[in-house]
């Protein structure tokens, strides 16, 4: 029963986000608020970890499952973009370096910051 209501913990944070998302003019996408308002919540300890343990886990371990949806149309239309194939493969693993670029950056960043703390 626990997993299920971490779930809907999940999704009260998306469905949050999604009301945010209506209300302010800030033109954010509602899955960023969403993680926004859960990242405060977690930062003022108002919920923790452990809330969200086991589904969080089972969802970030199945991520590739989510894009699923989101490659079909593509393969679909491949009449279409199949000019430009290796020109978006190119982009992609170019985007991908610079993704994992960044994201080592920053995690180093914050070590050396936290080690600074402390």
């Amino acid at each position: 029963m626990h997993i299920i209501k971490q779930l809907g913990l999940i999704l009260a944070f998306g469905f949050a986000g999604e009301i945010l998302a209506a209300l302010l003019p800030l033109g954010l996408p509602a899955s960023v608020l969403g993680l926004f308002l859960m990242l405060l919540f977690l930062g003022f300890r108002i919920l923790r970890p452990e809330h969200l343990g086991e589904t969080a886990d089972y969802l970030s371990a199945n991520m590739a499952f989510f894009f699923l949806p989101a490659v079909a149309p593509v393969l679909g239309n491949y009449e279409i973009i199949k000019g430009v194939v290796f020109q978006l493969l190119g982009i992609c693993i170019l985007c991908t370096f610079i993704t994992f670029g960044l994201s080592y950056g920053t995690v180093r960043l914050f070590q050396v910051l936290l080690k600074k703390r402390s």
